[in-house]
């Protein structure tokens, strides 16, 4: 039956193969809604709006946002790249660009998303204070992202430190990696025969998909640097590392009140800005060296 299926054309792949994702996405969160933790006789969902939150609506609200990240995500990617790829594992493989081995490379990555926090920082300021200032502190999407962040800030609990790195680290560093890198980054380079456009198309469509404007631009970067680390690499595993330990470093800060200040602002105009540009440009660095590597091949 599956041999019959790759013999059909591509077209029609892809549209059978974005059915079924659409179906058996909303069927498995159908299955996992239903059984899905309550308290008090509410689920995660219906408890987002409370302004007061205790564990075990914490455990709730992460049991729903992890199955949404899931079913959004992981599900149709690998649906589809087995539509259009046939074999997904093999395709979250590429040609390697590393000549470090793998212990050294993840060495790199550690000390690179370290790095890359003041950096990430600094852009972030200069991002939100440059949408304040043009739709002003009293408009209705910077309430909004207010209540968010201090909705975040309540969701995150020490006590509740190893299923907050699995439901808002890792898990996310799974499922949007497959998708972004693994799936749309593969297709995007397949479409336009340039790995640089694939890569920049998709750090775009991954900070878009955030929907959070006023972290547009450290987004879009965190992408760039996502998608060639999977080109130099050659394995999605080693974006997934890097997607995980980022979101780490961010549970941390949220966990670790001492060290929250310095992680969340170091790098930003207030706190040491060199330390920033310094970032930015070892960034810059390592994405330049990337794309060299390519262009001698």
């Amino acid at each position: 039956m599956f041999d019959k299926f790759f013999q059909q054309s591509l077209a029609f792949r892809i549209v059978l193969g974005c059915f079924a994702a659409a179906v058996l996405s909303f069927l498995l969160f159908a299955v996992l809604y239903a059984i899905a933790p309550e308290n008090n006789g509410l689920n995660g969902l219906q408890l987002i709006t409370h302004s007061v939150l205790d564990n075990r609506d914490r455990m709730c609200i992460l049991y729903m946002l992890s199955i949404e990240t899931v079913c959004i995500f992981l599900v149709p990617a690998w649906i589809l790249l087995t539509a259009i790829y046939r074999s997904p594992l093999r395709t979250l493989r590429c040609p390697s660009r590393s000549d470090l081995p793998l212990t050294s490379l993840l060495i790199v990555i550690l000390l690179l998303t370290i790095t890359n926090i003041p950096g990430i920082n600094l852009m972030s300021e200069l991002n939100t204070d440059g949408i304040v200032a043009i739709i002003g502190k009293d408009s209705a999407l910077w309430l909004n992202y207010l209540k968010m962040e201090t909705f975040t800030e309540q969701l995150i609990s020490s006590e509740m430190f190893c299923i907050n790195i699995l439901c808002m680290a890792l898990i996310p560093a799974v499922c949007e990696e497959i998708f972004f890198r693994g799936f749309m980054q593969t297709v995007a380079t397949d479409v336009f025969r340039n790995v640089h456009a694939a890569i920049l198309v998709t750090a775009l469509i991954f900070s878009i998909l955030h929907g959070d404007v006023f972290n547009f631009i450290p987004r879009f970067v965190l992408g760039l640097l996502l998608g060639y680390l999977y080109i130099y690499a050659g394995t999605i595993l080693i974006p997934i590392i890097a997607h995980l330990l980022h979101n780490t470093l961010v549970v941390l800060g949220l966990n670790l009140s001492e060290a929250s200040s310095i992680i969340e602002t170091i790098g930003t105009t207030d706190n040491k800005p060199l330390m920033g540009v310094a970032s930015l440009l070892i960034l810059s660095g390592f994405i330049i060296l990337i794309v060299k590597k390519i262009k001698a091949e």
